[in-house]
């Protein structure tokens, strides 16, 4: 399936959020949109991807954390919901070029080497990510992130613990 057909369909997405020793395992990614003046170039995104059909949401995640970062997880609870339209609610066309929902989850690394993985959907030339890197959660202000809330969030769920969390839901203007 491809094409306009996907175009129509909403994407289910995870993101692993991995803390270990004040650091938070982060990718850069080149921007989902370029050329639109609301995004940079590139940004830090949670290692993560779309779920395929008739993969568990834990599966999905495990997958795509080792395709990212070449590292294995285990997959603890959901700490987040996200939104995402683009363009954003209200806008002309809302939503016709991305719709995606993404549900983040609190992971452990288990193992492997960290490495910048590869997209499997793209070819080598065409490679959205960037590189992967475990960042210092005292120097998360001083890096490009998104989803925006994502700094804050990060800094607050290490600082309470996420293992009590209660999912937090942020729509596509956030």
């Amino acid at each position: 399936m491809g094409g306009v057909a996907e175009m129509e369909q909403v994407t289910l997405r995870v993101s692993g959020l991995c803390i270990r020793d004040g650091e938070v395992l982060l990718v850069e990614h080149k921007s989902f949109a370029p050329g639109d003046s609301a995004f940079p170039d590139s940004y830090w995104i949670l290692p993560g991807g779309r779920v395929e059909r008739g993969e568990t949401l834990q599966d999905a995640l495990c997958r795509e954390m080792m395709e990212e970062t070449g590292l294995s997880c285990s997959v603890g609870s959901m700490v987040f919901v996200k939104e995402l339209l683009y363009p954003h609610p209200g806008a002309p066309l809302q939503g016709s070029r991305h719709h995606s929902l993404s549900l983040g989850f609190h992971c452990a690394v288990t193992g492997g080497e960290t490495v910048t993985g590869k997209d499997p959907e793209y070819p080598d030339d065409e490679q959205m990510i960037l590189r992967v890197d475990w960042i210092p959660l005292a120097e998360l202000d001083q890096y490009e992130l998104y989803p925006p809330f994502l700094g804050e969030f990060v800094q607050k769920g290490a600082a309470d613990g996420f293992h009590s969390a209660v999912p937090e839901f942020f729509d596509s203007l956030l």
